[in-house]
């Protein structure tokens, strides 16, 4: 067994490193617990998006079952799985985020258009809707915009 000690140049060299070690230690913790357990506010839009989708009739209708989503179109995997997103405050200082994905089932293709805000913890839908390629070009709307109502002076 070796034992380093504070007055050899090995134990001077590790007593040095030490600092710099645990720092690289947390570095990767941290981005290990961010990338693994902490989900980012896009993937959980959209989920929350695609959840809502596959539970409405006029989209089965439409594209059929199962119902595949996907992020970009690409022969490439981590371009699929990446979610093109914006995110930006509105007026009212609410945490905004649009998301946009495609879908695809047996019965045609359709891409995803959707906002939602943050409010009281929860993610809600400004608005939701899709445009269907295939195999009619259509436009299904599922959550209207919310309009803001300002009195007459």
């Amino acid at each position: 067994m070796f034992w380093c000690f504070p007055n050899s140049p090995a134990g001077r060299w590790m007593l040095d490193d030490f600092p710099h070690a645990s720092q690289f230690a947390a570095a990767v913790l941290y981005a290990a617990v961010n990338e693994l357990l902490l989900q980012p506010a896009e993937y959980t839009c959209y989920n929350k998006t695609l959840d809502l989708i596959r539970d409405d009739p006029r989209v089965t209708v439409r594209l059929g079952e199962p119902v595949h989503a996907y992020g970009t179109e690409s022969r490439n995997r981590s371009a699929r799985q990446r979610i093109p997103h914006r995110e930006y405050q509105d007026v009212e200082g609410r945490q905004h985020i649009q998301i946009q994905f495609h879908l695809s089932g047996p019965s045609g293709r359709a891409t995803v258009n959707a906002d939602m805000y943050l409010e009281s913890g929860a993610w809600k839908h400004n608005f939701l809707y899709l445009d269907v390629q295939e195999p009619i070009r259509q436009q299904v709307v599922l959550v209207r915009p919310e309009v803001q109502m300002v009195p007459a002076a």
